[in-house]
């Protein structure tokens, strides 16, 4: 079938202002005369245990106070207070810097809440903030217990013996100034260090300001009454394995063509690259080393298989081919030591901004691979960890496209043969979820799939030997979503291999045991075999970071989001995985493998009966878009299943301590029977504060799947309308409306860059292309 330029997506002239959200809303009715003195009662109340708290070589505590809400209240109004948001959780309970440490403006607004009602208003003063408040507090140390602390059997403060060392990551409230920052690290490096704890490292991001620490049970105890700490969590961990198949060496295997000088660079993340390794010498462009002391080499494994995958995709297809010509130049940061365990004195997130940086900036990378994650943080449906949250503000601020793998699930072997009953529910059990930092909203996500049952001939002459799973079917390890928010995670999966129940030694094994198992790879020590056989998401996300290195290639000034969408507009979900995991839920599919396995040739360019629009655009906040999509009549008319799908993709600024991550968010309609002006007014006319963009009657709003409500929680949003009759009745014009929300983002964001693609699909061989590229020539009568 012919191939085809994908063609633009025309936007509509006119913009669309929304009514922004007011100051309150939402609030419960109070008794003026109970709800008052109680919040009076409960601020003098924290002044006095502040005053009381000690100073620490000199200085002094910060306030920070813990407000639960009811209702909604505007950031700039706490700022009147001189009140700053640190922290917002789902229960609607905010911590607040205080830089007035005596409450004055807040105190102020007490008192005249409880006065005599002013002249000309209906209710008391500062009703609507005075009201949504439920109660006023300071954050005490079991609320600074972290998730991850459960892996070192601790629950609660008193878990910690006061004798023993821990190394651990302390999280502290972000102030927003610098100065103010460092002033939080000084108390807490000097209560540590009376109890002979330290501070190993400290990282000050955008958003986030992390310390590795050092220090006994009693030091940290200490630090936990610190009103300047977040959060305690433990180190992250990579989930790394290094199992390997016996001899698998081929040999004379030819070297083929270098890549071209320009050519496309991926960055590999990861325990390092050997660029010894003969089919990877000639495309390795730079390297990172993240601490002095380490060696530029691949000392356990991890990186070179992934690299493998990233640099040639399908190796076992490239083998068979004997064709080894490398397309893309490769980077690698090393980020682990010998033992494959990230350094005790830096911070991770400190550690992946450096490489990620660096490599942008010193090979011009804007690809990133990271098949790594935290085995101790599973996503619990709360915050966003620290690295999922340094990823995001780094893929908005460098326009990378950051892949990361959803993590292994490590716990399988305990199910034993059970395991062959237990599939595929229990990919969507709660200790199934994603690791963190795959619940990142910014990066691309990926599961695996098997891409055969791991079964060979020679299984026959051994009774148990059996396949967990089918080909097309989710890897038995893969990992689940939904992410943050209920967004849909992973946003692709492709083929990491499969597990196989080994009844003749009753375990579970890989591709690192059973070479049937595993996805070919390259092997780091290439003078004792060349390639090996993998398992795990690790080595299915670099298949993604190949596909897209190919849309790069083909679209070299692409941003990010171009990339996202368009992989996921190509991507579909094999009918395998969506027959076996339909049976559980409806939503599975979407939890395991979200929009499926992205397709390079349909993602690079159109075909005669399948044809793709798109733009890379930008829009104000608080703002609407309009795009035109072309209908011909042979689309309209002609029998078979017709099939329209839109991709969005935007990288909000995002905070990890606030209880909506994203601080701006989008979503679209599909519109079909409306006139360009019906659409325009629909919007025009929508006043409400908050809640969905206008509704359309049912006949003429496209129904997609997933639904809105899913599809909007995230920055990648797919959907798809399917229609099997004659559409002839709804015109050949239909609209794309794209709406863009400020939820909580700075005054200074003023607008939001966005890439969106329309996909007009037929099951019948039209020539759908030429219908909406070439005029169709008019009757002229004589």
């Amino acid at each position: 079938m012919a191939k085809h330029s994908h063609l633009p997506l025309k936007r509509l002239e006119g913009e669309l202002t929304r009514r922004k959200p007011p100051g309150f809303g939402g609030n419960p009715q109070r008794n003026r005369g109970e709800h008052g003195p109680k919040l009076a009662q409960e601020v003098e109340a924290v002044l006095e245990e502040f005053k009381a708290a000690p100073s620490i070589e000199g200085v002094d505590p910060s306030l920070i106070l813990r407000i639960e809400v009811a209702g909604f209240v505007d950031e700039g109004e706490w700022a009147k207070m001189g009140l700053v948001v640190l922290s917002e959780d789902q229960n609607k309970t905010l911590l607040l810097f205080a830089t007035d440490k005596e409450l004055q403006q807040f105190r102020k607004r007490l008192a005249s809440y409880q006065g005599p009602i002013p002249a000309g208003q209906i209710g008391p003063a500062y009703a609507g903030l005075i009201e949504a408040i439920e109660s006023v507090g300071i954050a005490k140390a079991e609320d600074r217990i972290g998730s991850s602390l459960s892996s070192l059997g601790i629950e609660k403060p008193s878990d910690f013996k006061k004798e023993t060392d821990y190394l651990l990551d302390i999280e502290l409230f972000h102030p927003g100034e610098h100065e103010q920052a460092n002033i939080f690290v000084y108390r807490l490096e000097n209560a540590l260090k009376a109890h002979g704890g330290t501070i190993h490292n400290t990282y000050l991001g955008k958003n986030l300001l992390l310390c590795r620490v050092e220090a006994s049970g009693e030091a940290l105890l200490a630090a936990l009454d610190l009103p300047e700490v977040a959060i305690v969590e433990a180190p992250p961990k990579p989930d790394l394995s290094f199992d390997d198949i016996e001899d698998a060496s081929v040999e004379d295997t030819p070297a083929g063509a270098p890549p071209a000088p320009d050519a496309v660079v991926i960055a590999i993340i990861d325990s390092g690259i050997n660029s010894g390794h003969p089919l990877l010498a000639y495309t390795m462009k730079s390297s990172f080393i993240a601490m002095n002391g380490w060696v530029d080499a691949d000392e356990q494994g991890h990186g070179t298989s992934v690299a493998s995958v990233a640099a040639y995709g399908d190796v076992s297809g490239r083998l068979q081919e004997a064709n080894f010509d490398a397309p893309f130049l490769m980077s690698s940061a090393r980020v682990v030591d010998e033992k494959g365990e990230f350094p005790t004195d830096v911070t991770v997130p400190d550690l992946m901004e450096k490489a990620i940086r660096h490599l942008h900036e010193d090979s011009g990378c804007r690809i990133f691979n990271i098949s790594l994650g935290d085995p101790n943080l599973i996503y619990d449906g709360g915050k966003a960890g620290s690295w999922a949250g340094t990823l995001d503000e780094l893929a908005s601020e460098l326009d990378v496209l950051i892949i990361v793998s959803t993590g292994n699930q490590k716990g399988l072997a305990g199910l034993g043969e059970d395991i062959l009953k237990h599939y595929p529910g229990y990919l969507l059990e709660p200790s199934s979820r994603l690791l963190d930092p795959s619940t990142a909203a910014n990066v691309l996500t990926v599961g695996s799939l098997a891409h055969t049952n791991g079964i060979v001939e020679e299984d026959a002459d051994y009774v148990g030997v059996l396949p967990v799973c089918e080909a097309d079917e989710p890897s038995p390890f893969t990992r689940s979503g939904p992410g943050i928010r209920g967004m849909i995670k992973p946003d692709l999966v492709d083929y990491g291999g499969t597990s196989v129940w080994d009844g003749p030694t009753m375990k579970l094994v890989g591709g690192g045991t059973k070479k049937s198992a595993g996805i070919w790879t390259f092997h780091h020590k290439p003078v004792d075999r060349l390639f090996c056989a993998r398992s795990g998401t690790s080595f299915a996300a670099p298949i993604v970071a190949h596909k897209a290195a190919i849309l790069l290639e083909q679209f070299p000034d692409a941003p990010a989001n171009f990339l996202r969408a368009m992989l996921a507009l190509s991507a579909r979900v094999p009918a395998a995985a969506e027959s076996i995991l339909c049976a559980l839920s409806p939503r599975a599919p979407l939890d395991v493998c979200g929009n499926g396995v992205a397709n390079i040739d349909e993602a690079i360019a159109s075909d005669d009966n399948r044809v793709a629009f798109f733009t890379n655009d930008e829009i104000g906040l608080d703002r609407f878009a309009v795009y035109e999509v072309p209908i011909p009549k042979l689309f309209q008319t002609t029998k078979g299943s017709r099939e329209i799908s839109v991709a969005l993709a935007f990288d909000p600024p995002v905070r990890r301590t606030r209880a909506d991550y994203l601080g701006v968010t989008m979503g679209w309609r599909l519109i079909r029977g409306a006139s360009e002006q019906d659409v325009f007014d629909k919007f025009r006319v929508w006043e409400k504060a908050e809640g969905d963009p206008p509704p359309f009657p049912k006949r003429n709003e496209c129904k997609t799947f997933p639904g809105s409500q899913i599809r909007e929680k995230g920055t990648l949003q797919r959907g798809s309308f399917t229609a099997k009759t004659d559409m002839s009745t709804y015109g050949d014009r239909y609209f794309l409306a794209v709406w863009c929300r400020r939820r909580w983002a700075p005054k200074e964001v003023k607008t939001q860059r966005f890439s969106v693609a329309v996909e007009l699909r037929h099951s019948a061989d039209i020539e759908l292309y030429q219908a909406i590229t070439v005029p169709v020539p008019l009757k002229v009568t004589l």
